[in-house]
């Protein structure tokens, strides 16, 4: 990553600049304006003044953000930076902030996936608002069982746009569960998208973005995505019922915190792992992570309260291991939550 400090880009970000004093006095209004701050970063680097180049990135991710694309690149100019004077965990830190902006201007979203997947670091899939978008489409179905146990998310496919506009070769990349990424794949058949035409027999890949949203939603609960661990020759614990509380739905050890998410229009997160014993009900919780503890126990509070159909062999119920991922916030999942809430199906 070193040897990318530098590198001559479409964008013109490493064009000769003029002495690094001239340009901020050739600018009217230079302290808020991401743009100049990102140029005279581009200056200090090509004097190799590392810490006033990072200085001038950081200002400039602190200003106006105008281009849009100085955000994205001044964190990949900082990610260079670190990565060159060997502060490797912040280089992530840096690359892991371009990649959840979903901004691929230059190849910026590819180059910090890239420098993140070798660091063996979970790589960002881009917004559904970046992935291909269909000219017509048809809402995708959700399951009695995801509608039961309100299940709600993305799932991501990835296939090919063929010359008449239609998706083929559909695979899971990002699953949901509950029999919602079949229904994905279905609805997206249907789909008509722009057609492709390929200047050789090389198919490129796109990406799908399938949401499934609840309209009817009167909990601050969101349970983001389910899995199963199911052995072969048995079949899986089915939700039978999972109540959500109304309105916060927390109790007094979260208020607090619960107050100040909303206010910022945040989530909270947990992911759990449980059993299902025979009598379908959920035991011997292990909390995976969280935002903060408190979540954690609020999440066990509330699927304890779940009941399942368990798993069986031969027709005997058995014990079955489930995880679940679930977030805490508005009742309506808002763009802006949207965004947040593939964040953390990223980042898991």
């Amino acid at each position: 990553m070193a040897g990318l400090l530098c590198l001559p880009l479409v964008l013109g970000f490493c064009q000769d600049n003029p002495p690094v004093a001239a340009h901020r006095r050739a600018q009217p209004n230079p302290a808020s304006s991401s743009l100049v701050h990102f140029r005279l970063g581009e200056s200090y680097l090509k004097e190799d003044n590392l810490q006033s180049a990072a200085n001038e990135f950081r200002e400039a991710l602190n200003g106006d953000q105008d281009p849009k694309w100085t955000e994205v690149w001044s964190h990949i100019q900082l990610a260079r930076i670190f990565d060159l004077t060997g502060q490797h965990d912040r280089a992530i830190n840096e690359y892991r902030q371009a990649a959840r902006t979903g901004d691929n201007t230059n190849g910026a979203l590819d180059e910090a996936n890239n420098y993140l997947q070798h660091a063996g670091q979970a790589v960002y899939l881009p917004h559904p608002s970046f992935s291909d978008q269909p000219i017509q489409k048809t809402d995708p179905e959700y399951t009695e069982e995801a509608r039961i146990a309100e299940l709600e998310g993305t799932v991501f496919l990835d296939g090919v746009i063929d010359e008449e506009g239609f998706a083929r070769n559909l695979t899971v990349r990002q699953s949901l569960g509950l029999g919602l990424d079949e229904n994905a794949i279905e609805a997206v058949k249907q789909w008509h998208f722009q057609p492709r035409v390929y200047p050789s027999q090389a198919k490129v890949a796109s990406q799908i973005a399938v949401d499934f949203r609840l309209g009817t939603k009167r909990s601050r609960w969101h349970l983001i995505q389910v899995h199963f661990d199911t052995p072969a020759g048995v079949s899986r614990p089915v939700f039978a019922s999972a109540p959500y509380p109304i309105g916060a739905g927390i109790g007094p050890e979260a208020l607090e915190e619960g107050g100040v998410l909303a206010a910022v229009g945040r989530l909270a997160t947990a992911k759990l792992k449980f059993d299902v014993d025979e009598q379908g009900a959920p035991l011997h919780f292990q909390v995976l992570n969280s935002s903060i503890p408190v979540w954690g126990s609020e999440a066990t509070a509330l699927v304890s309260q779940w009941r399942f159909t368990p798993g069986k062999t031969n027709g005997i119920p058995i014990p079955g291991s489930c995880t679940v991922e679930l977030v805490w916030g508005a009742k309506e999942l808002t763009s802006d939550l949207e965004r947040q809430l593939h964040d953390v199906m990223a980042s898991r």
